[in-house]
């Protein structure tokens, strides 16, 4: 039997809508075309939500607006 599986990175590239500096972020929780919760150097924390019209995960914080294509997936197989 073959099983595909995905994993995701613990880390996404979170930029700045404003200024365009992008930096990474790690990430606490993710649900797939639904929510990323990051950090962002280890200090502040930013709720990403999934935008289907623009095909990113969009959120704010603190006036600042952010986007983030969210995490690298890496897929494979395994066999029993």
């Amino acid at each position: 039997m073959v099983r595909s599986h995905t994993r995701f990175d613990d880390t996404c590239e979170i930029v700045g809508v404003k200024n365009e500096v992008a930096v990474t972020g790690e990430i606490l929780q993710f649900r797939e075309h639904d929510v990323i919760i990051a950090t962002i150097h280890r200090s502040a924390k930013v709720t990403l939500h999934w935008q289907a019209n623009v095909a990113q995960y969009v959120g704010s914080m603190g006036g600042v607006e952010f986007k983030s294509k969210g995490p690298k997936a890496h897929n494979y197989r395994t066999t029993r």
